[in-house]
């Protein structure tokens, strides 16, 4: 991935996604702590630190600073990194963060309990993905969990763009346009997850009209339709297609 690139976007005024993924709150809801109430926890397991690799704004880094978790978060964006702290520092919450690619993790060896990882692996080529999610599982503690979120091959973009590679193309549109974006089916989920076990998967799609001006990334728009919605003569739809999965080190 391109720092320059990614300094770029988080220098705009959008700035990214400021609240968490859907994906990652049921994950932690399911496999670590479940909020029960204003300040009362369920908690499934003894979880010690906690690595957001891509962390970019910190949207995660909020998260689960806020329920009290050991934070760490690196990111190859100076610009995210700088961001993610003023917005820490605004919250009253600690991370330990550092600028990183995800290939080469700045740790020790079984350092983390968890390690998530949200919309950034498939902002590589697959093989840089693979080198990565090794070195989740390098840092990671026996048995740690590990949440990947990914752009799916029933994404209404693949095929979009100039093609890179296996279910690789350049994005041609949105605000991460001129960036690889690889579209994982179940042979590239089942190379990418050697090492791990499985613990959930999803498949979650959003459904829009053709002529809903969206920004790519995270389905917001400051310009919503362009005209009206003929509920009578709608028009075809288009599918925003993610997976989200859980696994622990085998």
């Amino acid at each position: 991935m391109s720092q320059k690139r990614w300094d770029e976007i988080y220098t705009k005024t959008f700035g990214g996604v400021w609240y968490p993924d859907e994906g990652l709150v049921r994950f932690v809801a399911r496999f670590l702590r479940r909020k029960v109430g204003v300040e009362a926890y369920d908690d499934k397991r003894p979880v010690g630190r906690v690595l957001d690799a891509g962390c970019g704004n910190g949207r995660h880094l909020i998260f689960f600073a806020e329920q009290k978790f050991d934070v760490y978060g690196v990111d190859i964006s100076k610009e995210g990194l700088r961001v993610a702290r003023a917005w820490l520092r605004k919250r009253g919450l600690t991370a330990y963060l550092q600028a990183s690619t995800l290939t080469k993790l700045p740790f020790r060896p079984k350092s983390f309990d968890v390690v998530v990882s949200c919309e950034v692996l498939d902002h590589m080529h697959v093989r840089q993905a693979i080198e990565a999610m090794q070195e989740f599982k390098r840092v990671c503690a026996k048995g740690a969990y590990a949440y990947v979120s990914l752009r799916s091959t029933a994404d209404c973009e693949y095929g979009r763009g100039e093609k890179t590679g296996r279910n690789t193309f350049v994005l041609e549109e949105g605000y991460e346009k001129g960036l690889i974006q690889h579209f994982y089916d179940l042979e590239d989920l089942s190379e990418l997850l050697k090492g791990f076990r499985i613990l959930d998967i999803e498949s979650h799609e959003k459904s829009f009209p053709c002529s809903f001006s969206i920004d790519k990334a995270f389905l917001q728009s400051s310009q919503g339709f362009r005209g009206h919605v003929d509920l009578a003569n709608l028009e075809p739809f288009l599918k925003y297609s993610r997976w989200h999965i859980a696994a622990e080190k085998a």
